[in-house]
């Protein structure tokens, strides 16, 4: 009687090719949505601080009548946790500022950390903040510091009307009242977040001063809102 081995059959190497490659498409079809889910979750985790940022500066009014002069100052009396003032998204983790270089002075960070450097580094609006948070990722549009962008953009009558405490001096929260009392009222922004716009090409988000609602924006909201 003869007897016959039965033969075991692997994959020929074009048939793991095969495989290889359904494998590397389907890879590359879930990653990006993967990728943008996880983007959104860290957006929603930035929208959920921007409001907690909200509640903090309207309890910091009602007890003061008065913005704060930085966010960071909010801290511990307000806001308890450092954490607060990252985005998810900003790879540097507030080490670097909000990512938007043109204004370093609205950067609620340390001046020495500025990079760019502010325009004027003597700038008495730099030390109002809180020395105990070193890192935030968040710009900050009510700060004390001289508005440059409007000074250098606004007519000598303009500037004056802007000038409430008649100082000679117009700072980012005197230009941005001036904004809201001629056209855009509670929708000028006290807060933004640059880096789902500069790393994801997202929008930028935007906590309005007065009702402190979160709105999404180009990097400049007067025009692109949504």
């Amino acid at each position: 009687m003869k007897c016959y081995r039965k033969r075991m059959h692997g994959f020929t190497l074009i048939e793991l090719l095969v495989v290889i490659s359904i494998i590397s498409m389907l890879a590359g079809q879930l990653l990006p949505a993967l990728s943008s889910a996880r983007e959104k979750g860290r957006e929603a985790n930035c929208i959920n601080n921007l409001h907690q940022i909200g509640i903090a500066i309207e309890i910091y009014y009602q007890d003061y009548s008065d913005y704060p002069p930085w966010t960071s100052c909010l801290y511990k009396s307000y806001l308890g946790t450092p954490k607060i003032f990252l985005c998810l998204t900003d790879l540097f983790h507030g080490e670097k500022g909000s990512g938007h270089n043109a204004y370093p002075e609205a950067n609620d960070i340390p001046v020495a950390k500025m990079n760019p450097a502010p325009t004027d580094p003597s700038d008495p609006g730099l030390f109002q903040r809180n020395p105990e948070i070193e890192a935030c990722s968040y710009i900050y549009e009510f700060n004390p510091c001289v508005c440059t962008w409007f000074t250098s953009s606004a007519t000598a009558e303009t500037i004056l009307a802007a000038d409430t405490n008649g100082d000679g001096k117009v700072t980012w929260k005197e230009a941005k009242m001036y904004q809201s009392n001629h056209g855009y009222g509670g929708k000028v922004p006290i807060v933004r977040c640059f880096w789902h716009y500069n790393n994801h090409n997202g929008k930028v988000l935007n906590l309005s001063f007065r009702n402190y609602n979160v709105y999404t924006s180009g990097p400049e909201w007067e025009s692109t809102s949504y």
